[in-house]
C-alpha cells in the first residue's frame, strides 16, 4: 500500500519552538499590561484567563503551517498520481522505496499548498503532477527546503511571446520565473511540459530550467551563482568554469544547449536540464560542472544515473483493468481504484 505521509519532524520541531517561544514572549507582555490594567480596577481573575486566552491564539496562529500540512498528509496518495509518476518520471522510478516516499509526501504537499491555474485550457491530472514533480526534482536533496519564493504556477496552451499572448507569430517562449507584479509566479507551456517528461534523452525540460532559475533566485537574484549550494570559496571556480563552458559552446565544441549563451543565468539552468536528464552522460563529457552541479543541488546522480538509464529504456506500463492496482493494495486496477 502507499502510505500515508508523514510530516518532515525537523521541520516541525523547528515550527513548534518558535511557537512556543513567541508565545511565552506574548504571554508575559500580556500579563505586564493586566497589571497595569489591574490598577483601573478590572479584576484579575478576568485579566489572566484573558491574557492566556491571548497567548493561546498567538501560538494556533504560528502553527496553523503544521496543521494544514498535517491534514494534506492525512490523505491517502491518489493512485492516478503514482500511475502519472510511474509513466512519466524516470527520476521518481529510479528512486529506492524510502526516497519514493519522500518523493510522494513533497509532491503532495506542493500540490496542497501551491496553486497550479490554467489559462484557456483544462488541466488534468498529468499536467499538475508534472508541475509538482519539476520542482520536486531539483530540491530532493534538501529535505528541509521551503518553496517561499512561489505560490502560483500558470499553465498555458502553448508558447508565449514577451507580451503573454499565446497566439501569433512571435510566440518563442517556453517558461518563465515572474517578476515586478508577477513576483512569485511562473508561467509555464504546458506542451513543452509534457514533451519534456515525454522526452528524458534530450537534456531538455523546460520545468526543470525554470525552478532551476528560482534555485538561483534563492540567494535574491537570478544571475547564475547559485550561492544556496555553493561554498563562498567555490563561487570564484563557478564563474571561471561557466566561462570556460560558454566559450566552448560558442567555438562549437560542446554539446550543451547554446540557449546557455544567452546569459549565466541561463546556462546554469540549460546545465541543470542537462544534469537531471542526462547524469551519467553530463559525468563523463563534463565531469568538472557535473560535479560542481552535484553541489549546487546536493545531489550526486552517479549511482542514480544508471538506474536511469535503465527506466528510459523500459517501456512504460500500460495500466488495463486487470492490471495490478497502483496503489499498491495487491488487488486488480478494476476492482480498487479504477472507478475513484
Amino acid at each position: 500500500m502507499i502510505k500515508r505521509q508523514a510530516l518532515s519532524t525537523v521541520w516541525e520541531k523547528r515550527v513548534a519552538r518558535t511557537a512556543v517561544l513567541f508565545s511565552a514572549l506574548f504571554l508575559m507582555v500580556f500579563l505586564l499590561f493586566s497589571l497595569v490594567l489591574a490598577r483601573t480596577g478590572i479584576p484579575l481573575w478576568v485579566l489572566i484567563p484573558l491574557s492566556a486566552l491571548a497567548a493561546l491564539l498567538v501560538h494556533a496562529f504560528l502553527t496553523r503551517k503544521i496543521r494544514r500540512r498535517k491534514a494534506i498528509l492525512a490523505r491517502p496518495f491518489p493512485p492516478e498520481w503514482e500511475t502519472v509518476l510511474q509513466s512519466e518520471v524516470v527520476f521518481f522510478r529510479a528512486l529506492e522505496p524510502e526516497d519514493r516516499q519522500r518523493f510522494r509526501r513533497e509532491l503532495q504537499l506542493f500540490l496542497g499548498e501551491k496553486r497550479i491555474t490554467g489559462i484557456k485550457l483544462r488541466l488534468d491530472t498529468r499536467t499538475r503532477v508534472l508541475v509538482a514533480a519539476s520542482a520536486i526534482i531539483p530540491i530532493f536533496g534538501f529535505p528541509e527546503w521551503e518553496w517561499d519564493q512561489i505560490s502560483e504556477v500558470l499553465v498555458y496552451p502553448d508558447r508565449f511571446d514577451d507580451e503573454y499572448a499565446f497566439d501569433g507569430d512571435r510566440r518563442h517562449t517556453l517558461g518563465m520565473v515572474g517578476t515586478g507584479a508577477m513576483n512569485r509566479m511562473m508561467i509555464l507551456s504546458r506542451p513543452d511540459l509534457l514533451n519534456g517528461f515525454r522526452d528524458s534523452r534530450d537534456k531538455r525540460n523546460v520545468g526543470f530550467h525554470e525552478f532551476a532559475h528560482l534555485v538561483d533566485k534563492s540567494d535574491g537574484s537570478v544571475d547564475g551563482i547559485p550561492s544556496v549550494g555553493l561554498q563562498r570559496d567555490a563561487i570564484g571556480p563557478w564563474i571561471e568554469l561557466v566561462r570556460r563552458k560558454m566559450n566552448e559552446i560558442e567555438r562549437g565544441k560542446s554539446d550543451i544547449d547554446a540557449y546557455g549563451l544567452t546569459s549565466e543565468a541561463e546556462f546554469f539552468a540549460v546545465a541543470s536540464e542537462y544534469f537531471f536528464e542526462r547524469p551519467g552522460i553530463l559525468e563523463r563529457k563534463h565531469p568538472e560542472l557535473y560535479a560542481m552541479l552535484s553541489q549546487v543541488f546536493n545531489q550526486n546522480l552517479s549511482a542514480r544515473a544508471a538506474a536511469m538509464a535503465r527506466e528510459m529504456q523500459r517501456r512504460p506500463r500500460r495500466l488495463g483493468r486487470n492490471s495490478p492496482c497502483p496503489c499498491g493494495s495487491g488487488l486488480k486496477y478494476k476492482k480498487c481504484c479504477l472507478d475513484r
